[in-house]
């Protein structure tokens, strides 16, 4: 065994055979680490063959991550592969709460797959920094991919709607909705839904599994769309009370775009309907078992992602 170890870190030790056997450990978040603390050889290979050690753990052990998280060569690094596994990890965590059977509103098995890529598909909309990109990114997808970013963005809502916690929760209205309450619901899940867009699947996972810092972002995002002159000062304690919100109001001129309001209006343009009809337009259809996304594939997955339609010609 010494003697092995002092064949790896020799210099007459081939490099290409030492960078193998590197590739050959199971990736973690702390294996590059560790490794670069064995020896200075060990350190000085990590940093010199970042990319292709980056990129043959991936091929090796998340065959798919280029394909889901789509980046350029130079942006293959062991920061990128840790990146990748905690994104799916919390795509995981997110999935088995919307396929769960105590899920109220459960995502059917033929959508499963969908949703799951509009997950993928939210991952890529956060990693645009400048918000006029983010919108300009929503305005240049076909409708395949956009129905997926939808369909996650509305399981999880409805999902949240039951099992949330917080003002999300359906138990904030009670059971029986007056104009008011119902008002307030559709304003909440509206800015819910806005931080799904904004933030992606760490928001869905934080709401549904830890909740108190998703509520505050939920609070915030209330305060800058929805505020509303509500007569608070003559209801009566126990009635009907929205949520108070403190802080200068935004000026609607300069007030950021809303996301999911583009995703929505995109979906009218490309269904040819009016934005009031795209959500039960699409709901309505994605119902059945044979729809055109349903039993999504590998292949249509991957397509999606790329921000295409299923149909294709000529292999492109």
């Amino acid at each position: 065994m010494s003697q092995m170890r002092f064949n790896l870190i020799n210099t007459s030790f081939p490099v290409e055979l030492l960078v193998e056997v590197i590739q050959r450990i199971p990736f973690d978040s702390t294996v590059v680490l560790k490794l670069a603390l064995v020896h200075s050889r060990f350190h000085e290979l990590l940093v010199n063959y970042q990319t292709s050690i980056a990129k043959n753990f991936a091929l090796r052990n998340l065959p798919h991550a280029c394909q889901d998280f789509p980046c350029d060569e130079n942006s293959i690094t062991y920061a990128w592969l840790a990146r990748c596994i905690q994104q799916y990890d919390v795509v995981d965590d997110v999935m088995a709460v919307l396929l769960s059977d105590m899920n109220c509103y459960a995502v059917e098995k033929h959508n499963m797959a969908v949703v799951n890529t509009g997950l993928l598909l939210l991952y890529r909309l956060c990693s645009i920094d400048d918000q006029n990109d983010k919108i300009a990114f929503i305005k240049s997808l076909p409708q395949d991919p956009l129905t997926a970013i939808f369909l996650s963005v509305d399981y999880a809502t409805r999902t949240a709607r039951y099992h949330g916690k917080g003002t999300i929760n359906q138990n904030t209205y009670g059971r029986f909705l007056d104009a008011n309450r119902l008002e307030l619901r559709n304003d909440v899940e509206f800015c819910f839904s806005e931080g799904i867009m904004n933030l992606g699947p760490e928001f869905i996972s934080d709401s549904l599994l830890n909740a108190d810092e998703s509520e505050t972002t939920l609070m915030c995002l209330y305060h800058d769309h929805t505020i509303h002159d509500w007569d608070t000062a003559n209801v009566d304690v126990g009635d009907f009370m929205p949520p108070v919100t403190q802080g200068p109001a935004q000026n609607p001129v300069t007030r950021r775009r809303s996301l999911y309001t583009t995703l929505l209006e995109r979906l009218a343009e490309l269904i040819d309907c009016p934005p009031s009809e795209v959500v039960s337009r699409i709901i309505h259809d994605i119902e059945v078992p044979d729809h055109s996304l349903a039993w999504l594939d590998l292949r249509g997955k991957e397509r999606l992602v790329q921000g295409l339609d299923l149909e294709y010609v000529d292999g492109n």
